[in-house]
């Protein structure tokens, strides 16, 4: 985990970046599909869900979930990333929904930097090394000339 500082403009742009969020996406998936058949079972995006970290505060302090309602949320959850209810979520529904969440995320955060502590692997970690990357980039190009 780290401590980093993004915004709404850091998300928006990352996906913006169609193939930096595809190669994201596909890389993700793919260790999720832990049997390599191109689609994740419930018990492949469980460890996913749970990684979301469903919790409720009160007053900044965690209170412990009640686990049935915990297997409820992962269970919608988990529907609404499996567009056609077949049981199993492809790469595209993956790809879909992970957008669809990220744009709800970056458009409840909005413009102001906020910072967050965020886990290595996460795609909001990775919106926020695109960004850096890009930074890095532009400001070598500048200094180079």
């Amino acid at each position: 985990m780290s401590v980093e500082i993004l915004d709404g403009a850091t998300i928006v742009n990352f996906l913006e970046d169609e193939e930096a969020f595809s190669v994201s996406v596909r890389d993700r998936f793919a260790h999720l599909d832990s049997n390599h058949d191109g689609q994740l079972s419930y018990e492949e995006m469980l460890k996913e869900l749970q990684g979301l970290r469903v919790m409720e505060t009160h007053f900044g302090v965690d209170v412990e979930t009640d686990r049935d309602e915990l297997v409820r949320v992962y269970d919608s959850l988990f529907v609404q990333f499996d567009h056609d209810l077949n049981g199993t979520v492809d790469l595209e529904e993956f790809k879909a929904e992970t957008r669809q969440m990220m744009l709800a995320m970056a458009n409840g955060m909005g413009f102001l930097p906020v910072q967050m502590v965020l886990e290595e692997d996460s795609f909001l970690k990775k919106a926020v090394e695109w960004e850096s990357a890009k930074l890095v980039a532009s400001y070598s190009s500048c200094t180079a000339t």
